[in-house]
């Protein structure tokens, strides 16, 4: 059967077999913890209880441990964390187990992934032994919002909407670290009792997407050593040198391809007011993905800064920015010459981008005092 978290809450179904799966983390510690009351007794769980690791697991030796008669509990809890890191070989042993007897045991299956052949193999044959597995989805938004008004109140203090609205931004809407920041932000606030959006600007970092933006802004502005000292700070933060390159210059590159687009409509007479104000035919210009159209509906504040880049930045300095992008590309794919490390290699394509905008601000300054 398949289950909701909120349901579990209601009622813990008695069976021997459970998969508590999905990305949300306190969903799944609040579901292990309801089917661990549910059977075990207190003064006795310690002795009624296994608790195996994903890592190291070992199917035969979870198998033998639920079919173990409790001491006095009404069933013996075998937990299985982070069964994600299992080998697939031992999921896969693991979906032949659970269609086993154990009229005393309660197999409890903890995974954050959902997803692959094996695993799901595994999910159909809980549900085909009759047990239970219990989905603990990614929270959206407004349901985001809802837990820290309620996590809030239980931790005695209040939180300005401005304040969950920019803290949900920063952190996602992971219920445990939305509780555990919050806690942070409470304490920081002390003696205040309310928690306002300049405490999280204070104490939570932005996400990595802005720290990007923001360099993007100082390479546009021709500030190179603005731009060098922020990118720098982004690798510091980041735990692969090489995933965070690569996903840097595709930030770099789609910042581009629609300034492109921005100035492909600034050519064509759109004065960046109004979006329904296109002239004519333009929208049949612009690619799909990444549409400049859809990203200022999405975000109208952004209008005026592609109008500002588009007066500066010329299709021909445009041009020059997509090869010093497909350089860098290539040379962190080792398909051609590299600096150094993915780092230099980021580090020289900000730099030159940099100096390529310098170049187009002096000349747009140039053409309009003519």
């Amino acid at each position: 059967m398949k289950i909701t978290p909120a349901a579990l809450q209601k009622q813990v179904p008695d069976t021997a077999v459970f998969a508590v799966v999905g990305p949300e983390d306190m969903a799944r510690k609040q579901a292990l913890a309801l089917i661990s009351k549910r059977f075990l007794e207190p003064s006795f769980a310690e002795f009624d209880t296994d608790a195996l690791e994903g890592e190291s697991l070992k199917a035969a030796q979870a198998l033998a441990a639920w079919q173990t008669i409790p001491l006095a509990s009404g069933r013996r809890v075998v937990l299985v964390r982070n069964l994600q890191n299992a080998p697939a070989s031992e999921i896969q042993q693991l979906a032949q187990f659970v269609t086993l007897p154990a009229p005393r045991g309660c197999l409890v299956l903890e995974s954050c992934v959902d997803t692959g052949k094996d695993m799901l193999a595994l999910l159909k044959a809980v549900e085909k032994a009759g047990g239970a597995v219990v989905t603990c989805a990614q929270a959206k938004p407004e349901d985001a919002r809802a837990f820290l008004a309620q996590e809030a109140t239980r931790q005695g203090v209040k939180i300005e909407p401005a304040a969950a609205q920019e803290l949900i931004r920063r952190l996602g809407p992971n219920f445990w670290q939305l509780a555990n920041e919050l806690h942070k932000l409470a304490s920081h606030a002390y003696p205040k009792t309310t928690v306002s959006a300049k405490d999280v600007e204070a104490l939570i970092p932005p996400p990595h997407e802005d720290r990007i933006f923001a360099m993007i802004d100082a390479v546009c502005d021709g500030r190179a050593r603005v731009a060098g000292d922020m990118l720098r700070d982004m690798f510091a933060a980041g735990d692969d040198e090489r995933a965070t390159a690569h996903r840097t210059l595709a930030v770099l590159a789609r910042h581009f391809r629609l300034l492109w687009q921005a100035r492909v409509l600034r050519d064509k007479g759109f004065a960046f007011r109004d979006v329904s104000a296109l002239p004519s035919g333009c929208a049949d210009l612009l690619p799909s993905s990444p549409n400049l159209l859809d990203s200022i509906k999405r975000t109208p504040f952004l209008m005026g800064k592609y109008r500002a880049q588009a007066e500066r930045f010329d299709l021909k300095a445009v041009g020059e920015v997509f090869d010093l992008l497909a350089q860098t590309d290539l040379a962190l794919k080792g398909r051609a010459p590299s600096v150094g490390e993915p780092f230099a290699d980021l580090e020289m394509c900000v730099w030159r981008l940099a100096r390529v905008a310098t170049r187009a601000q002096t000349s747009a300054r140039s053409a309009a005092r003519r």
